[in-house]
């Protein structure tokens, strides 16, 4: 407690920034749950894998859903969101300690705090997934591999090679920012650790630590890099190479609000200099900065692939302690106050803007949202509806991740969710296991001639259930049109578990 004030009350004993943050990070957690109706894609599809706990999963490696699926159990829909501001608030911390090095202690604080100003770090936040999963990932290995190479201890490089698995255990693309690092490292004026065994130390204990999802990939014929190459080649016969250039005019989209912060406080970050506590970093800060986006957008265009606009988010991290290292110290210090209140004005409007958008988006667009769907009462129907029909649990749903996953969720204990009926997506679900549990199999109205095909469903032996089938009419009050949701569902009943 601060000592008192002159007139005898007690000084605030709280710092006005950390009111002002917890404030912001209490915003972003709980007005979007109560906002809006259903979660994010990316969550109910994380959330429904990470209930399974595998080593990998069809399209990514573990780790977000690993996270994911423990906050919603213990905080239902406000677990992820909150899981969204603790990555932001772990980045920030990483991105200080960083900045306190490269900048000095005056200039940190903002250089993390301006943070909120890029704008993947706002509303594509509320999604917690494998691109958002990352921003702490990057941070955190940029602080302990500029440690590993400043001070050359062992436990650095201990800490950079445990990173390194975890970036691998998020999304396989923290590869380039290795390979961003390693690229430094070697032809960097810290070469010569490489005759040190620090380096091979922190590679050989990320090999230990990413070996189980190796082998795990090794079994899986490695589905997720399918996928990725899937994801980044689409048609080879329309490639683009052009890509890289419209990638890098997207991240600069995503970088106009942190312009226009510091614009407005009466700073012109340019002129060529960086003011750095050790000029000898200029490299480094612009390999870190910078490097993963110009290396993206090279390789893009030259093989002509398919770059998608998400996959910079975790790459701005030090945008902010690159501007901020143009000021001259002395400008900086004149036009501090500014800047506070700048960022303040700015991260007040978005928040503002975010629970407007998270209330009213259906109407602003015409239509409703993914986050405008009933899911409460869309999974309170399905398990009215396989009460009537059997006496076990509801632990298998069938169908799209989407109409699936939204009922599983909805379910205490939470099912298992057969992705698209096929095993290959969802190996935690065997034949053998259908003809105990039996299914619920969902999907929307309209959405094929008939009902999805279900592969593993259409394996088991007929014999085996008593199959029932219907269509739900589910009042939505966030469609604009007024129509309710149509779904259909089939149940596959074990003879076992039909009533008497």
């Amino acid at each position: 407690m601060r000592a008192l004030t002159a007139v005898g009350a007690r000084a605030w004993p709280v710092p006005f920034w950390v009111v002002g943050l917890a404030a912001y990070v209490l915003a972003w957690t709980v007005l979007p749950a109560l906002l809006t109706t259903s979660l994010p894609l990316d969550v109910v599809e994380g959330i429904a894998w990470g209930r399974e706990w595998q080593w990998g999963y069809f399209k990514h490696p573990p780790l977000p859903a690993w996270l994911l699926y423990p906050a919603f159990e213990a905080l239902g829909r406000f677990g992820p969101f909150l899981l969204s501001q603790l990555a932001i608030l772990l980045a920030l911390f990483y991105v200080h300690r960083l900045a306190r090095d490269l900048l000095g202690p005056e200039r940190a604080g903002l250089a993390a705090a301006l943070l909120y100003g890029v704008l993947f770090y706002t509303w594509p936040m509320l999604s917690f997934n494998h691109d958002s999963a990352q921003v702490p990932v990057w941070a955190a290995l940029a602080w302990h591999a500029h440690q590993a190479m400043q001070r050359d201890r062992r436990r650095d490089w201990v800490w950079l090679g445990a990173w390194a698995a975890i970036g691998m255990y998020t999304k396989y693309s923290t590869g380039v920012f290795l390979a961003c690092l390693a690229g430094y490292l070697l032809i960097g004026p810290e070469r010569r650790l490489l005759r040190r065994s620090g380096p091979w130390l922190a590679l050989a204990v990320a090999l230990v630590l990413v070996a189980p999802h190796g082998l795990w990939l090794l079994h899986d014929n490695g589905g997720p890099l399918a996928y990725l190459a899937a994801r980044s080649y689409g048609d080879t016969a329309q490639a683009n190479h052009a890509a890289g250039l419209r990638f890098l005019a997207t991240q600069l989209v995503a970088l106009v609000p942190l312009g226009v912060i510091v614009l407005a406080a009466g700073l012109r970050p340019w002129g060529g200099r960086l003011y750095l506590r050790d000029p000898s970093q200029r490299a480094w800060l612009y390999t870190i900065a910078l490097g993963p986006a110009l290396l993206v957008a090279a390789g893009g265009s030259l093989l002509g692939a398919e770059l998608h606009d998400m996959w910079g988010m975790p790459m701005w991290n030090f945008a902010a302690l690159l501007l901020l290292a143009a000021v001259p110290p002395e400008r900086f210090a004149r036009r501090r106050r500014a800047l506070v209140r700048a960022l303040a004005v700015w991260m007040a409007l978005i928040t503002l803007a975010m629970a407007a958008y998270a209330g009213r988006s259906a109407q602003w667009l015409g239509q409703p949202a993914r986050m405008d769907w009933p899911a409460q009462a869309l999974g309170e129907q399905a398990r009215r509806q396989w009460q009537a029909l059997s006496l076990c649990p509801l632990q298998v749903v069938a169908g799209s991740i989407w109409e699936a996953g939204l009922v599983a969720e909805q379910q205490r204990p939470m099912p298992s969710v057969l992705i698209d009926g096929d095993a290959r997506y969802a190996p935690w679900v065997s034949a053998e296991r259908l003809q105990q549990t039996g299914a619920l199999l969902v999907w929307r109205l309209g959405d094929y001639a008939d009902a999805p095909e279900a592969p593993l469903l259409a394996a088991v032996p007929p014999a085996s259930w008593h199959i029932s089938e219907g269509q739900w009419s589910i009042a939505w009050p966030r469609n604009t049109g007024g129509a309710p949701l149509q779904i259909r569902w089939r149940a596959y009943v074990p003879f076992a578990c039909q009533p008497s």
